[in-house]
Order: C-alpha cells, then sequence, then structure tokens
C-alpha cells in the first residue's frame, strides 16, 4: 500500500489543491481503504493548516474508511467534522457529518440510532440549496428503503436523487445517483436490461470527470449486474478491467478475492486452464496480504481445475490440504460434482454427504438464530410492557400526589378564606355599631 502515494500525488495539481486531493483520496476509498487510510494518517500532520472545509473534508472521508476497521475512530471523525460545521455555522457540513453518522450507525446495525441521523440531515439539507447534498440525502433515503424490501419505493426516492443531482450541475453527484439507479433498477423483478442499459450511461457520466476511480467503478458495477442478468461474458469483462486497474495502481487488497470471483466465473464456463491460472494468482497475491481464508479458498479453486484438467491426484492433494470443513455446501457440491465427472462416483457421494450435512447444519443454526431473535424480540415487548406499566404507575402516583397536594391547598386556601370572612364580619359589626 505504500504505493499508493505515488498513484495519489501524481499530478501537479494533486500537490497544489488541497480539495482536489481530498476528492481523489475519497474516490479511491471504494476501492482500497486500507491504503486510503494508510495517506490519511500521512496527511494528519497538515490537516490544521488547511481551510476548516477541506478539513471537515478530510474527517468526513475518515470517518468513511474507518467504519469498519475503528468504529471509535470513525465516531470522533465524525464529531470533529460536525463541530467545525457549527464553528463555520454551515449547516450543509453539519448535515453532511449527520449523514456520516448514519452511516456509522447503519454499519453497527443501529437502524433507529440510524434513521434519527438521516432524518435531521434530511431536515437541515432541505434548508439549504445545496442540491448536490440533498441528493445525497435522498439517495440514502432510497436506498435505506430497498434494503428494507421496499424496492420501489427505494427507486422513486432514487429518481428524486437523480433529478436533484443534475440540478446541482456537480458530475461525481450526478455519477453516484445514476450508479445507484442502476443497482436499484438491477434489485427489481425484470429489471436487469433496464439496469444494464443504464450502466452505458453511467460509463459516459464517469468518462467525463477528472478523476481516477469513477471509470472503473462503473465497470465495477457492470460486472456485478451484468452477472445477476446472465451476461457471463460481459461480466468477466468488466471484472478482468477491475482487477487489472487495482494492480496498475497497486490497491491490492480486494485483489484476491476479485480474482476467486474470476476463477469460480471460469469454473462455470469450463474454462479450467483460466480458472487454474487465477486461482494460482489469488493465492500468491492472498498470501502476500495475509490473507489466509482467501488463500485456502484459491487452492481449492486450483484442485477443482486441475481435477477437470486429468491432473486428479494433483487436486484432491490441493483440495484436502485446505481446511475442507470451511468449505460451504456450495463449494462441496462442486467438489462433488468434478469427481463424478472424472469417474469416481463412490468418492463423490460422499462428498454429496458432507454437503448435505452442510445444509442442514446451516439450516438449524439459521433455524436457532431465528429462534433466537424471536425470543429476544419477546424479551424486549414484554421489557417494554413492564417499563410502560412502571411509567404508568410512576405517573398514577404523581397524580395522586399532586391531588394530594392540590387538595391540602384547596383546604388551606378555604381556612384562610374562613378566617378573613370572619374578621370581616367582625368590622362590618363594629362598623355599624354607635360611637361611645
Amino acid at each position: 500500500m505504500s504505493l499508493l502515494a505515488t498513484a495519489l500525488f501524481q499530478s501537479s495539481a494533486w500537490g497544489q489543491d488541497v480539495s482536489a486531493r481530498l476528492g481523489q483520496l475519497r474516490e479511491f476509498s471504494y476501492l482500497a481503504t486500507n491504503g486510503t487510510l494508510a495517506e490519511l494518517q500521512k496527511l494528519k500532520p497538515q490537516v490544521g493548516q488547511w481551510p476548516q472545509r477541506d478539513q471537515a473534508t478530510y474527517y468526513s472521508v475518515l470517518s468513511k474508511v474507518t467504519r469498519g476497521s475503528d468504529r471509535g475512530l470513525s465516531l470522533q471523525a465524525v464529531a470533529e467534522e460536525e463541530r467545525i460545521g457549527h464553528q463555520l455555522d454551515d449547516e450543509t457540513i453539519i448535515a453532511n457529518s449527520l449523514l456520516d453518522r448514519s452511516y456509522l450507525f447503519s454499519a453497527l446495525d443501529d437502524r433507529e440510532a440510524a434513521s434519527k441521523n438521516l432524518e435531521m440531515a434530511r431536515q437541515l439539507a432541505d434548508q439549504t440549496s445545496d442540491f448536490a447534498l440533498q441528493a445525497k440525502v435522498i439517495l440514502t433515503v432510497g436506498q435505506n428503503e430497498i434494503r428494507q424490501g421496499n424496492g420501489r419505493k427505494g427507486l422513486e426516492f432514487i429518481d428524486r436523487a437523480v433529478a436533484l443531482a443534475d440540478k446541482s450541475g456537480q458530475p461525481i453527484a450526478q455519477f453516484m445517483a445514476l450508479r445507484a439507479r442502476a443497482y436499484a433498477l438491477n434489485g427489481l423483478a425484470g429489471g436487469s436490461q433496464e439496469a444494464l442499459k443504464s450502466i452505458d450511461v453511467l460509463k459516459a457520466k464517469a468518462a467525463l470527470i477528472p478523476l481516477d476511480g469513477p471509470v472503473i467503478r462503473a465497470r465495477y458495477a457492470e460486472w456485478e449486474i451484468a452477472e445477476s442478468a446472465g451476461q457471463v461474458a460481459r461480466a468477466r469483462e468488466a471484472l478482468n478491467d477491475v482487477v487489472a486497474w487495482l494492480q496498475k495502481h497497486h490497491m491490492d487488497e480486494d485483489v484476491p478475492e476479485l480474482q476467486v470471483t474470476l476463477a469460480d466465473m471460469s469454473l462455470k464456463s469450463q474454462d479450467y486452464r483460466e480458472a487454474l491460472s487465477l486461482s494460482r494468482e489469488s493465492k500468491k497475491a492472498a498470501l502476500a496480504t495475509g490473507n489466509t481464508e482467501m488463500a485456502e479458498i484459491s487452492q481449492f479453486n486450483e484442485g477443482i481445475a486441475l481435477i477437470y484438467l486429468g491432473q486428479l491426484d494433483a487436486g484432491r492433494e490441493a483440495i484436502e490440504a485446505v481446511n475442507i470443513e470451511m468449505m460451504d455446501a456450495d463449494a462441496l457440491s462442486e467438489y462433488a460434482r468434478a469427481l463424478d465427472y472424472v469417474g469416481l462416483k463412490e468418492l463423490s457421494l460422499q462428498v454429496y454427504a458432507r454437503a448435505r450435512r452442510k445444509t442442514q447444519e446451516a439450516s438449524t443454526a439459521q433455524s436457532q438464530l431465528q429462534k433466537k431473535e424471536r425470543e429476544d424480540e419477546e424479551l424486549l415487548r414484554r421489557n417494554d410492557e413492564n417499563t410502560r406499566e412502571l411509567r404508568n404507575q410512576s405517573k398514577l402516583r404523581l397524580a395522586w400526589s399532586v391531588a394530594a397536594a392540590l387538595a391540602a391547598a384547596a383546604l388551606l386556601a378555604v381556612a384562610f378564606l374562613y378566617r378573613k370572612l370572619r374578621a370581616a364580619n367582625v368590622r362590618l359589626k363594629n362598623s355599624d355599631s354607635p360611637a361611645e
């Protein structure tokens, strides 16, 4: 990752314009989280010398890249971003910090806090004239709807975000909205073909942005959407471009996993030599980055490819050398099919039996998880009912106390008035008597 600095700081404008540097870092953060964090840490001593708005952007990006690895630091970064917003009395910075906090709470699976901060960000953004910010907020609202299973409603919000992004005139905002729209369309039943058409619009928009990142992010979206649409050749071509770009820019942290995906696609396409080559490359890259899990998956794929290529002993040796229990039912079924293909029927049946056990274990684990979730929900409901009952009892006690106090005060008032009345009657009686 130390070589990422070369890619980040090549252009002369990079050294002259802090805003451009931060914009590029934000783009790289989508593709190389660890490398971006390393560069942000190097920049930390300089941050205090920058304009405050650039400082706020720095903390926004820092919050993004630490969301999954150091949530305490991510929360501190958001707090610093918000502090700067209040210091400048800048509602756009404050709204963006609320949005960043919403993302963080979503990562923590705290939906209530995430929704609360998102709504506050939305209300504040609506008070500004920043259409790009409004688009970003509405985009997030739409994506949340989609995550909750409301695909059509989510797409409506995203379409509004696309319109707002167009009004902003900012290419990055327009790119983000179009990219979200492509994914939203792909998630709808029968929407894959329309999603692929929207990818062409997305790629055209990315080509107009003078930053490294959008073009390859568009290709990344193209890979995922083309694969789900069953266009394997288009998906492989797009993903190959993504991997090549990442390697060129020394952003290697996600390369092993993407190469594993390419190997899987090659196996499905019966291109076993390509699958073997990719599996060996991904294993080497995974070991270099210390990703032992991905290295074992790569070795498993290597073994499958070797079996199909007729190198049975080498293939079985490669597969049996990995932690086979780590493999899921689909992987074991793939191993069984390969064994069946080369005529090892009995061994194939044994592996199929393993796969069935894995499926049953997964089903049992899922049932237990659902049971635990139902029990937790019931416990929360009971606690909530108990809390409400205690609260009502407390309110009732308070009401009786207030009533008793009011009654006592009323009695005192009556007694006081009675005394005043007696005194008045005495004075009246005296005034009616003849003078002495």
